[in-house]
């Protein structure tokens, strides 16, 4: 293959249909996957994504029967009957109702595919339209030896019906949804980490729907995700347990509060406020009792410092919840818990 001339849309040209499929082709997402790039004008084919996922979804009938539903939407399919020949743009307005054939009988299970599938007479056959459909799958011995059927070379997978012997309705339980979605170049896909492509162009974005996390390919040819950051909110101290004899809390604006902050798979539980305190001298001294469930398995300590002094001194939270102070050299009045936070503490601020 060499240029094609003229190019899409060009005044006064007349070109083939191939021209305004590649056209397309051009503005949809890359598809990342090393199967792909020997065709490098192959694209990622996919359902157009919306709300919830609704667009060509299959779902049972109101009363389940041997039928399923086919909601409107797009689909982007990319042309397989040859290599490079563009994408077609199937678009459906209306639910459609797909009729399932009978069941088989004893010990007859199989696994029938719903797909959006294209076909053009240029290439092959003599049908040139797009159908929704159902290809039956062939016949075993038991459910998880079944196997989809021949799927039609140019087709969107939209979901798995599962066939039980003597089966009379299809319901929920029986339809997987296994459609992958397609994006325009630039915009960010829609894709379970189980089945996301790994051969990103620099800066390609994906949402992995199961992790909740961006991934998005490097210069280097590589992935990396990055993590959403989310926040419980500032909570009392007096949520997570009690004040001991000798403590209380400060005043506004220094109310003593805890938070978690969640980054990635990483929880940090933040302190913030100052705990009074009266009658401490140099003596170990506790000024909190943490509520069991928020008790570490094992003692923490930190280093730190209190009012009205600032000299150095040792905190601890031992595993009974008693958080405290000892090693300080005089007469102290006051702590700041800003001083302190817990990596993947016990307990959840919510």
């Amino acid at each position: 293959m060499a240029v094609i001339n003229p190019p899409a849309w060009q005044q006064a040209g007349s070109y083939p249909a191939r021209n305004d499929r590649l056209a397309l082709t051009s503005l949809l997402s890359y598809p990342g996957f090393l199967v792909d790039e020997s065709t490098p004008m192959r694209i990622r084919q996919g359902v157009k994504p919306s709300y919830t996922q609704q667009q060509l979804k299959v779902r049972p009938a109101l009363t389940p029967n041997m039928t399923v539903i086919v909601s409107a939407g797009f689909a982007y399919v990319d042309q397989h009957d040859t290599g490079g020949s563009g994408t077609y743009i199937c678009v459906n307005d209306a639910d459609v109702t797909l009729t399932v054939q009978p069941a088989g009988g004893a010990g007859q299970f199989r696994k029938d595919t719903v797909v959006a599938s294209v076909y053009d007479a240029e290439y092959a056959g003599a049908l040139s339209e797009w159908r929704l459909e159902i290809i039956q799958g062939p016949y075993a011995a038991s459910a998880g030896a079944t196997v989809r059927g021949t799927l039609p070379a140019n087709a969107q997978i939209l979901a798995d019906l599962a066939i039980a012997p003597s089966q009379t309705s299809v319901a929920a339980g029986n339809i997987s949804d296994v459609r992958q979605y397609s994006v325009a170049a630039g915009g960010i896909l829609p894709v379970a980490s189980s089945v996301a492509p790994d051969r990103l162009h620099p800066g390609q974005m994906l949402y992995l729907t199961d992790l909740e996390r961006w991934r998005y390919g490097t210069a280097a040819g590589a992935t990396a995700d990055t993590y959403p950051v989310t926040a419980s909110g500032w909570k009392a101290l007096t949520t997570i347990g009690s004040y001991l004899s000798g403590a209380s809390a400060a005043s506004s604006p220094n109310v003593p509060e805890v938070q978690d902050v969640v980054i990635g798979g990483l929880r940090i539980r933040y302190f913030r406020g100052v705990i009074n305190l009266t009658g401490v001298g140099t003596s170990a001294f506790s000024i909190f009792n943490f509520n069991a469930s928020w008790r570490p398995v094992a003692e923490i300590n930190w280093g730190g410092a209190a009012a009205p002094s600032a000299a150095p001194l040792r905190a601890f939270l031992s595993t009974s919840g008693n958080l405290g102070i000892t090693g300080q050299s005089g007469t102290v009045t006051s702590i700041a818990l800003r001083q302190f936070s817990i990596v993947d503490p016990p307990g959840v601020v919510s």
